[in-house]
């Protein structure tokens, strides 16, 4: 039945609200007078409702949470108003998938609303728990690459946004989010360069995140002929930070595109173990010969990146220390 579910955080105050509802039905059901003690079941169900639309405070600035999906990615950018951009939502497995296991919780857990979904391309380990996302969280906007095809997840979240209303738009060069002070810029696909494509991976979203002085770039499973697709039209593609390409494979990560990065964070989504062997130890060995700090999922857990603009704070493996940014990298 529509409504007879809600998704509520699961926190200390959440398990306290659950036990004063439960207690005040009972007394309700018992009671000549039941009235008092179910308007207090009701008022506590309702702010379980409604405290993870609450923020829990501004942040000093923007915030990007690579998650620890296993293999796969989801990356959530928050502002300082507490407002969050996803970027892809992790795999599906039976039974359930990242979204719902993972995203859903991690968002509720800090507050705040979400604002877009960004869709490299429709892969499972990207979109699979995206319908999840979708239906729970409500976000106002879709960003998709629009490769024609892919993953039955992939189709069930587009009949997700249709159902709940998103606005769905198909990611072009030059295309852009503003939300408090952070821009997201789409780099690629181009549908021209997509049309004769048959690999979903050579058509990923590129967004490079701008905040102040700093700069995150987002590449999905973009290999080296996108990135070589890349080289040819941007003059500029410095980042202080990079999200690996493809999980670390070595189809992605070329010389010539790390080098027009060269970036002092190199992080990869990745899981342990996985079969594909990822990271690639020639990928590796390339972003520690450009000077990157390189840090793993599968290694660190979710890893959290901060910045003001100017300064960049780096957060995993429960410590937290300040990223060197030379004059060369800005």
């Amino acid at each position: 039945m529509p409504g007879a579910a809600i998704t509520v955080t699961t926190t200390a105050v959440t398990a306290v609200l659950a036990a004063c509802a439960a207690l005040s039905l009972v007394v309700a059901c018992v009671s000549r007078y039941p009235s008092r003690p179910a308007i207090a079941a009701v008022g506590s169900l309702a702010v379980m409702v409604f405290v993870p639309a609450i923020p829990l405070g501004r942040t000093s600035g923007v915030e990007l949470h690579v998650l620890d999906v296993g293999q796969g990615d989801a990356i959530l950018l928050r502002t300082d108003a507490g407002r969050w951009v996803l970027f892809d939502a992790g795999p599906a497995w039976n039974g359930s998938d990242a979204g719902r296991r993972v995203v859903i919780p991690y968002v509720l857990r800090r507050g705040g609303s979400l604002e877009s979904f960004v869709l490299s391309h429709p892969h499972n380990d990207h979109v699979g728990g995206a319908a999840s996302v979708l239906s729970a969280m409500h976000p106002h906007t879709y960003w998709d690459a629009a490769f024609a095809g892919g993953a039955e997840a992939y189709i069930g979240s587009l009949a997700v946004a249709r159902n709940k209303g998103i606005d769905w738009h198909r990611v072009h060069p030059g295309d852009s989010i503003q939300i408090d002070g952070v821009t997201v810029s789409f780099l690629a696909p181009d549908s021209i360069w997509t049309v004769g494509l048959k690999d979903p991976n050579l058509a990923s979203t590129i967004a490079l995140v701008r905040y102040g002085m700093v700069r995150f770039l987002l590449v999905g499973d973009a290999e080296r002929a996108e990135e070589d697709w890349l080289l040819a039209r941007h003059a500029q593609l410095r980042a202080d930070v990079l999200k690996v390409g493809h999980h670390g494979s070595s189809t992605s990560s070329s010389d010539e595109f790390l080098a027009a990065v060269h970036p002092a964070l190199a992080v990869i989504s990745v899981g342990a173990g996985n079969k594909y062997g990822h990271p690639s130890r020639d990928v590796i060995h390339a972003l520690a010969l450009v000077g990157a700090e390189v840090l793993r999922t599968d290694e660190a857990g979710t890893i959290v990146v901060r910045s003001d603009g100017v300064r960049i704070e780096v957060e995993a493996n429960g410590e937290k220390w300040e990223l060197v940014r030379d004059s060369s990298r800005r």
